[in-house]
């Protein structure tokens, strides 16, 4: 009986072997290799997979919300996993997070998507110019879907006091509301235009509007670009009225996949600031370039360091920007 027993077994086992050897197999689009085809179903091992069946199962849940857990990867061969595509949109993944401080790129937010911002700019200025100044932004950026996006700031800023022997002062400057609207899905159109209008809420100012036209995509894997077109202007009486045309470009190099990125940024900005009627209008011409910097130490968060020095003689001294994002 004994015998019989472990006969039995022997022959299980047998099957058993057999029948994973025979398993199918899928090929990897990253690496080149074929890995089991459990591996390719397991939502650890395939994150398109992993999307797929997530939003699956949300679907027979009942609720039809949309976020990042649930998009669609499409996966390049070749290509870097950052360049996945994911949304409806099938956008490139880094442009869901801000890859540029002061450089914008088609939209951040797939629809139903969140993400918050803290930004801090810091502005120093040469000898004899404008005192020192510390910018802050607590921005929340929402996904509307057909490529639209809005986004939310609150402003308050730090202002050096050079004549009192004080800390300096600190105030809010208001809040401003910016709607982004890509005109087509990404790639459809080359270097994928999107229009932009933030309307900014001053403190006891006159009010500003700032247009843009934003461009950005990817020379080949690991190499990403994006350029603005900007302009400002308050809404005063025009013998008072500033005015404020800018462009500014990033070039970002990926040194570890979906983790670091660094490349140039530039910004130049001709600035017409008028004092009163018949007073001819002061004017600057400044030009700031510097190292774009972007480390995301998890998926959900990325820490933008964007320190930009002056480089002609009515340029600040430096413009340094800093910002922590967090997706919800």
């Amino acid at each position: 009986m004994r015998t019989t027993w472990v006969g039995l077994m022997l022959l299980a086992m047998g099957a058993a072997a057999a029948a994973q050897d025979s398993a199918p197999s899928s090929f990897n689009l990253l690496d080149g290799e074929r890995v089991p085809a459990i591996l390719a179903e397991d939502p650890q091992g395939d994150p398109s997979r992993q999307a797929q069946g997530q939003g699956k199962d949300k679907d027979q849940s009942g609720d039809k919300s949309t976020s990042r857990e649930y998009q669609e990867v499409i996966i390049r061969s070749g290509r870097l996993q950052e360049e996945a595509l994911i949304g409806p949109y099938k956008q490139s993944e880094w442009t869901t997070h801000r890859r540029f401080s002061t450089t914008r790129v088609y939209v951040q937010q797939p629809p139903g998507a969140v993400e918050f911002e803290h930004w801090i700019e810091i502005r120093v200025p040469k000898a004899g110019g404008k005192a020192q100044e510390v910018r802050m932004r607590e921005e929340f950026e929402f996904g509307l879907g057909n490529r639209l996006q809005l986004d939310l700031y609150m402003l308050t800023e730090w202002t050096e006091d050079r004549q009192a022997q004080s800390n300096g002062q600190f105030e809010w400057r208001g809040w401003s509301a910016e709607v982004r609207w890509a005109l087509a899905d990404w790639n459809v159109i080359p270097g994928n235009p999107t229009l932009y209008f933030e309307y900014i809420f001053r403190n006891g100012e006159d009010n500003f509007i700032e247009p843009k036209l934003l461009f950005g995509g990817e020379f080949c894997s690991g190499l990403h670009w994006g350029v603005n077109f900007v302009y400002e202007q308050d809404l005063s009486e025009s013998h008072f009225r500033d005015v404020e045309i800018k462009i500014t470009g990033g070039l970002s190099y990926t040194l570890i996949d979906s983790k670091l990125s660094i490349g140039p940024a530039f910004e130049a900005t001709y600035e017409s600031e008028k004092t009163g009627p018949g007073i001819p209008a002061e004017r600057s011409r400044e030009f700031h370039f510097g190292p774009s910097i972007q480390f995301r130490p998890i998926p959900r968060a990325h820490i933008n360091i964007e320190p930009l020095w002056g480089l002609t003689g009515e340029s600040k001294r430096l413009k340094m920007f800093i910002i922590f994002g967090w997706d919800f």
